[in-house]
């Protein structure tokens, strides 16, 4: 995909809005003057012990910073050079009592540089300041150093000036830009604070298609993109000094990049239901305004805001940027827990947040209700750790689907998060074994698809659940019908594969898509499976699983169109016969590919993903749906726990069947054993905690 620079637009009435970069115009400081190490230690500062930072010592050695530095011939910019870990609140330099400049909020450690302006220096002894409003933000900084050149010149920076366009219509659009340097790393970017760009290092969002900023001078490969429904163009990019030259007073782009919307998503829009701010999560990096662009730049059309026990509202944000037509903003919160978290929307911006101190389960997602929450998700349900996640502390058993979440078994929640690309899970399929055990127990928990984003670099919409909408631009999406087709499971979830299913009885009389129910199937019906993906991620297979059995697949990187390196649309059709007569089924397709690589595209998770809500079949024709252990129960109380267990039968009503065998002999023989100890005159109560412990286990 390399391209050259012969692709340069000359002219082009837009670039009116963007002036070229200013250049500094102070004298540098005559002769090489060697740079001077102001304090060659890491301190750090605030009110709590911070082992997880090496660099430090553990404990804060207060909450400023003040020292003293020794500076001779001071005219001209000079640059400060240092580093910073975790800055969450306001942190604001002052030399000799004058402001300087903010440290950039991030929770990562970065090396930073600082324009000292003219004048601010004085010959002889400075004075040195960090300084907060907030001295419970714990921080690490150090490692100053002075460069005796401006901050152009001491990193030797190159203006730059990046189109992105929609091929067809040669309009701009918002886009990502990922720049790596010859190492192929993350290359440092500089002057790129224009109000419609959300910038970190090798990464410039913008919200019109045109992105300014500076790089040092050297060789880069860029690439811009725009999320998963649209192709990515790449160049191979020389910047040297000194730069382009200008055009009639304007600065000539660098390169123009084509973008094509390859995957078409007709009568869905896309969602993501988990996005932070650093602005009211307190982590990350993400302001509310970057990530209004990170939005646009990843294609997102219904956003919900989902801020750490904060019911937060994009839309004055929306309004004052212009972006109000770009996207659907919903107000949402995840609530968190000490037991887990969930999102919970739509809700009030101004009403009360809701409780989040507590330890039931259904309390809790009662809570959310009472607040007007519509959909509530349990989010990445084996967060941190598969052990200590929920569904491991709850011990979710995935022959059963028992848990010990809540009295009765069942989870008061609408959906769980089976995609959220900003968690890492090496196994694509253990959360669906997870859910798979729900829905055989009979639990209607639907799948969605998020990003989890609290930062610019890591995409937004990254992971995605599509939700049918008939509106005709993204500001009219029905929020109510959204939430309803949320809750019910009329969606799919995508992490860079879009996926839709249908299934029709064999005279195609009728015809259901996911979340709904297919009366009197018959003998036979047929499923019809559609795989989009763009040209630069790879399918490799479908599955189609019915109860949680593997049934079909389908050998996707088969597909010729897959070896051109063009966008995969695709339909499949299946016959799918009754094989248990008088069961009824849930089926899911799950469809996997390669991971993505490049840098445009930075997920925790190295394969691709898309996978359906589940579609009923009623096969027992009675006009309902029954799962597995409704169908085991019945079978049952009709023939009895041990005549039940049938090899014509699902593996799951099988297990469920032994299940409910299991609870029955424990009740008989937790009977038999209360009688004799009451014969043998021991206390009943101190019986029954004795038998509950021995036979339960």
């Amino acid at each position: 995909m390399k391209k050259n620079h012969a692709r340069m637009l000359a002219t082009c009435s837009s670039f009116l809005l963007l002036a070229s970069l200013a250049q500094s115009t102070q004298q540098a400081p005559p002769g090489e003057r060697p740079e001077q190490v102001l304090d060659s230690r890491m301190h750090h500062l605030g009110d709590d012990q911070t082992p997880e930072w090496p660099e430090a010592p553990m404990d804060p050695e207060g909450s400023s910073l003040q020292f003293d530095f020794e500076a001779s011939a001071v005219h001209g910019p000079w640059t400060l050079a240092f580093q910073q870990r975790h800055i969450s609140n306001n942190w604001r330099i002052e030399i000799n009592g004058q402001l300087v400049g903010a440290l950039r909020k991030s929770d990562e450690r970065l090396q930073q540089y600082m324009e000292i302006p003219a004048r601010i220096l004085q010959e002889g002894t400075n004075r040195f300041e960090l300084l907060t409003d907030n001295p419970a933000d714990d921080i690490t900084f150090g490692h100053l150093r002075l460069i005796p050149k401006s901050f152009r010149d001491a990193l030797n920076l190159v203006s730059v000036l990046l189109v992105a366009r929609d091929l067809r219509t040669k309009n701009h659009v918002p886009a990502r830009f990922t720049l790596l340097d010859g190492s192929g790393n993350l290359a440092p970017v500089y002057s790129a604070d224009l109000p419609t760009q959300a910038t970190r290092d090798g990464v410039v969002y913008t919200q019109d298609g045109l992105a300014s900023f500076e790089v040092p001078a050297g060789s880069y490969r860029v690439t811009a993109s725009r999320g998963s429904e649209w192709s990515i163009d790449i160049y191979d990019l020389n910047f040297s000094r000194p730069d382009l030259p200008e055009l009639g007073g304007l600065q000539a782009p660098n390169a123009i990049f084509n973008l094509v919307r390859e995957v078409d998503t007709s009568g869905y829009v896309a969602c993501d239901t988990h996005i932070h701010t650093l602005t009211h999560s307190g982590h990350g990096d993400a302001s509310v305004e970057e990530r209004l662009i990170t939005l646009v730049g990843e294609g997102v059309e219904l956003a919900i805001a989902t801020d750490h026990n904060h019911n937060t509202d994009y839309e004055p944000t929306q309004l004052e940027m212009g972006l109000a037509k770009e996207f659907k903003s919903v107000v949402g919160n995840e609530v968190t827990t000490p037991i887990g978290h969930f999102n919970g929307f739509p809700l009030d911006p101004e009403e009360e947040v809701p409780p989040h101190d507590l330890h039931d389960m259904v309390q809790i997602v009662a809570g959310m209700r009472s607040r007007g929450a519509q959909v509530v998700i349990l989010n990445h349900p084996r967060w941190p750790a598969h052990d200590t996640g929920p569904f491991g502390v709850y011990e979710l058993d995935h022959h059963t689907g028992h848990s010990h979440a809540t009295e009765t078994g069942h989870y008061p929640f609408d959906a769980m998060e089976l995609v959220n690309s900003c968690t890492e899970e090496n196994d694509p399929m253990l959360l669906f074994k997870d859910w798979f055990a729900l829905l055989n127990r009979g639990e209607k928990v639907v799948a969605v698809g998020s990003s989890d984003s609290h930062t610019v670099a890591r995409p937004v919409g990254g992971g995605r659940t599509y939700v049918p909408s008939s509106a005709s631009s993204p500001s009219e999406i029905n929020v109510d019908q959204a939430c309803e087709a949320l809750a019910t499971g009329k969606t799919s979830i995508s992490m860079g594969i879009f996926v839709s299913a249908k299934v029709m009885r064999d005279n195609e009389a009728q015809t259901v898509g996911m979340g709904e129910l297919l009366a009197a199937p018959g003998e036979y019906c047929k499923l019809v499976l559609t795989v989009r993906a763009p040209s630069w991620i790879t399918p490799r297979k479908a599955e189609l699983y019915a109860n949680g059995e593997l049934i079909h697949q389908i050998p996707l990187d088969e597909q010729s169109d897959q070896l051109t390196n063009t966008p995969m649309n695709r339909e499949f059709e299946v016959i799918l016969e009754n094989r248990h007569e008088g069961q009824d089924a849930w089926l899911v397709w799950v469809v996997t590919g390669d991971g993505v690589s490049g840098g445009h595209w930075p997920l925790h998770n190295d394969y691709t993903l898309g996978a359906t809500n589940p579609i009923y079949l009623d096969w027992s024709n009675d006009g309902v749906y029954q799962s597995p252990r409704e169908t085991a129960q019945r079978m049952v109380e009709s023939r009895g726990a041990e005549r039940a267990v049938t090899t014509n039968s699902w593996r799951a009503v099988r297990f469920h069947t032994l299940h409910l065998l299991r609870e029955e002999l424990i009740r008989q023989a937790r009977e038999k054993l209360a009688r004799i100890a009451d014969e043998a005159g021991l206390d009943a109560v101190e019986v029954e905690t004795f038998l509950g412990d021995k036979l339960d286990h």
